[in-house]
């Protein structure tokens, strides 16, 4: 009886080494990097380098896909702004800055929170 309980161990654990020797070289990783940088290839901690956001100038141009109605402010005066012109249009680009634009050029006249 002894015998066979160490002949089950030993056909079980020939699978169970092979299993982790295969296993050995996917969790090394790679040697130059810490074992925390490995996971987040391309991470750049935070940084958030490529995110700034767009500083809109007077004069510039914004891109036509601003001047469309989700991002119109119609109840311009909520926000404290004055009456656009004709032809112009309050537009929200991004919370908390706005900028008064010619519809047809998109030309910006006015650039608030920036």
């Amino acid at each position: 009886m002894k015998k066979t309980t160490s002949k089950k161990a030993v056909l079980l654990a020939i699978p169970l080494a092979a299993i982790a020797f295969a296993a050995t070289p996917a969790l090394a990783g790679d040697k130059d990097k810490p074992a925390h940088a490995q996971d987040h290839k391309g991470h750049d901690n935070g940084k958030h380098k490529g995110w700034e956001k767009q500083a809109w100038k007077r004069g510039e141009r914004i891109p036509i896909a601003y001047i469309e109605p989700r991002y119109y402010v119609d109840d311009y005066r909520v926000y404290r702004l004055h009456a656009p012109p004709a032809g112009y249009r309050w537009v929200r680009p991004m919370d908390d800055r706005y900028l008064l634009v010619d519809v047809a050029s998109g030309l910006i006249t006015e650039a608030l929170g920036y």
